[in-house]
């Protein structure tokens, strides 16, 4: 038996079962920039909710990477840049961390 879903959209004509989108390929920086450009992009009602809300997002982002991190389950971040001949992040490269951050 399957259970209900949790997420329902209450926009337009009436409720319905969000669709799932896959971005399993997509990163953690690029999904961390997507979801702040969402927030960026909505509309609140006070005037600093918008600010409070990237920064809550941003320190949830972060909790969970540490989480994962701590639990030896991912590495912190994404490297794209050059090597050494011994394997290590040496010269140009870029650091894209679990709350959006990059280096």
């Amino acid at each position: 038996e399957r259970l209900p879903p949790k997420v329902v959209e209450i926009d337009g004509a009436g409720p319905r079962v969000a669709e799932m989108e896959d971005r399993a390929d997509e990163g953690m920086g690029p999904r961390n920039q997507r979801v702040i450009a969402a927030i960026e992009a909505a509309s609140f009602t006070g005037k600093g909710d918008k600010p409070v809300v990237v920064q809550l997002y941003r320190d949830y982002a972060r909790k969970v990477n540490n989480a994962m991190v701590d639990s030896g389950e991912v590495v912190q971040g994404e490297y794209e840049g050059e090597y050494n001949a011994a394997g290590e992040r040496e010269g140009r490269g870029v650091m894209r961390r679990a709350d959006g951050d990059v280096y």
